[in-house]
């Protein structure tokens, strides 16, 4: 029950005008709605919760629960800014400079063990690269297991760069 509505109306009873998840066993509904928002659209557990015999289930209905309970859903345009913060967490802990050659001007975040092959999207599995040094060890020229390689890889890359500048 809304306050605002309590205040104005001065009763606690659930009036015409109230979203339909509000009707329905909080319990239930709430534990299914955490169980599968993060990787459920809001559309879907609506059309799931309508099967289960809960009429007032609709897609507006559903992101008021999820939202009421405070649970966060990353999936489509809210993943993005998922990526964006721990991309910008792993700035701050790495620093704002390519972490094989120093170059600061422009920077990438680089996953360690690809997503494809299982790699987490977490801070631990990001390190920060320049354009040209992640593209040596995108194409392999550099493997990049973890994060103890770095180091090799950094001395080596100074060596060739010695060697090719000086």
């Amino acid at each position: 029950m809304h306050l605002a509505r309590i205040k104005r109306n001065g009763n606690t009873e659930l009036k015409s005008g109230s979203h339909g998840l509000e009707k329905l066993p909080h319990s239930f509904v709430d534990n299914f709605i955490i169980k599968k928002c993060k990787t459920t659209l809001d559309e879907k557990i609506a059309e799931i919760l309508r099967r289960k015999g809960y009429e007032g289930a609709n897609t507006n209905t559903v992101k008021y629960r999820r939202r009421k309970l405070g649970v966060k859903k990353y999936l489509y345009g809210e993943i993005k800014k998922h990526k964006a913060w721990i991309r910008s967490q792993a700035l701050k802990k790495y620093g704002k400079k390519c972490e094989l050659c120093g170059y600061s001007l422009s920077i990438d975040a680089h996953h360690i063990k690809p997503k494809n092959k299982g790699g987490l999207h977490e801070i631990d599995n990001l390190t920060v690269l320049c354009p040209n040094c992640h593209a040596l060890i995108t194409r392999k020229v550099f493997l990049l297991t973890n994060r103890k390689d770095i180091s090799k890889i950094r001395s080596k890359l100074k060596k060739i760069l010695k060697f090719n500048y000086l």
